[in-house]
């Protein structure tokens, strides 16, 4: 399902962000490095496959 945009504070993780709550990439950020918004970043692959 579509959600507000997110990315990861963490230096180590891709510089993209997810909008699918079941994305596989997003899911793995833990919640205390994520961020709402862009960040500036592209839109993750996985979340552009899933609409």
């Amino acid at each position: 399902m579509k959600v507000s945009s997110y990315h990861s504070s963490n230096k180590s993780d891709p510089d993209v962000y997810h909008d699918h709550d079941n994305c596989r990439t997003g899911q793995q950020i833990p919640s205390y490095n994520k961020l709402s918004g862009t960040g500036g970043f592209p839109r993750c692959k996985q979340c552009i496959d899933k609409g």
